[in-house]
């Protein structure tokens, strides 16, 4: 087999941009926006556009109807860090150096060698914006702020890597932060007890520990104020919304109406958030942004009831052994994801791609 360059980022957009479908008729007048949101822990099940069980999703089951839906999309990991590094650099962990989680204590990232999307499309003139989980290194230039994003707001890392005040629903069920003059809990196996989670605008926290029932409209709200700067300039923009959804801990707005429970509440509050965040671009002129909806890996099948639908991925073999077929496996429950384009008058409405990406 002869020997492949690596594609830059830049070659990867272009790539991606061919095959949602830009041989449609209409003519880009100016350059694009470009949101990403980037669903955690999130199961092809989960959309139910893909599976029909799914009803908390209606805002997304639209974007599914008025733009494309890949049924065959994969990302390049089974966990958080590398297929996010995979995803901003367009190069798999064993070429970008991202093969693990990066942890708290953790003093490296992504490897400041590797070029990111939002340094590609800065370099083009675009305001770029990160929101949400970063996990690709949080001290000194592996930050956001200095991996090609002008602003950022959100958690470093994972949501669970952290004690808060309000620890929401996980499996085993996690303490709250040791209150002030006592002693540090010891850090169990399933819960960080002894680091408050931190929020961060930039480079600076600005709650900690974050209230976690209030994360999603912050997110939102961030989103929102970051594309109405941006087109106050007059430049276009890139949003990368890393949302908290669906990882645990979970934390609905509203006690979990009877059926999916409390995973069923967390889900329509992440379906919610899409909405608003295509509403607010599509305020900005519709057609002028492309969003792109997908997720890092399968879902936690450890966490049982609070984990997602894997749709008809259950990997029966693997299962029957009292295994799991989901996140942290290379079964395709694990890496086979929800993937929705919507860019309307140049991506095809109404369409489903068989095609393996």
């Amino acid at each position: 087999m002869g020997t492949s360059l690596p594609l830059s980022p830049r070659a990867v957009l272009v790539l991606t941009l061919v095959l949602v479908g830009l041989w449609a008729p209409c003519v880009v007048s100016r350059q694009p926006n470009f949101i990403v949101i980037l669903a955690d822990d999130v199961g092809w099940g989960d959309l139910g556009a893909n599976w029909a069980e799914t009803k908390e999703t209606p805002h997304l089951d639209q974007l599914a109807a008025e733009g494309t839906r890949f049924v065959d999309f994969h990302s390049a990991a089974s966990t958080c860090s590398p297929s996010r590094a995979s995803l901003l650099t367009g190069r798999l962990g064993v070429r970008n150096g991202v093969t693990h989680n990066f942890a708290i204590s953790s003093l490296g990232g992504l490897p400041l060698n590797e070029t990111t999307l939002a340094e590609v499309l800065r370099g083009a003139g675009y305001s770029t914006g990160a929101i949400g989980k970063w996990h690709l290194g949080h001290h000194g230039h592996h930050h956001p702020n200095s991996r090609g994003f002008d602003y950022y707001f959100g958690i470093p890392y994972s949501h669970d890597m952290g004690c808060t005040d309000s620890p929401g629903y996980n499996l085993p069920p996690c303490p709250p932060c040791p209150g002030h003059g006592a002693a540090a809990r010891v850090m169990r196996k399933d819960c960080y007890t002894e680091v408050a989670l931190p929020l961060m605008e930039n480079v600076t926290i600005v709650q900690q520990p974050v209230e976690l029932g209030s994360l999603a409209r912050r997110y939102a709200e961030e989103a929102e104020r970051f594309m109405q700067r941006a087109s106050a300039t007059g430049r276009p923009f890139f949003l990368y919304l890393a949302l908290a959804h669906m990882h645990v801990p979970l934390v609905p707005p509203a006690p979990p109406a009877p059926g999916r429970g409390i995973f069923g509440a967390a889900l329509g509050e992440m379906d919610a958030l899409v909405g608003r965040v295509r509403a607010a671009a599509d305020s900005r002129g519709r057609g002028s942004t492309l969003l792109w909806f997908t997720g890092d890996n399968g879902p936690w099948a450890q966490k049982c009831e609070l984990a997602g639908r894997l749709g008809p991925f259950v990997g029966a073999w693997q299962r029957q052994r009292g295994g799991s077929s989901a996140k942290q496996t290379t079964w395709e429950g694990g890496h086979r994801v929800p993937a929705l384009v919507y860019w309307p008058g140049h991506v095809p409405a109404r369409r489903t791609s068989q095609a393996l990406l």
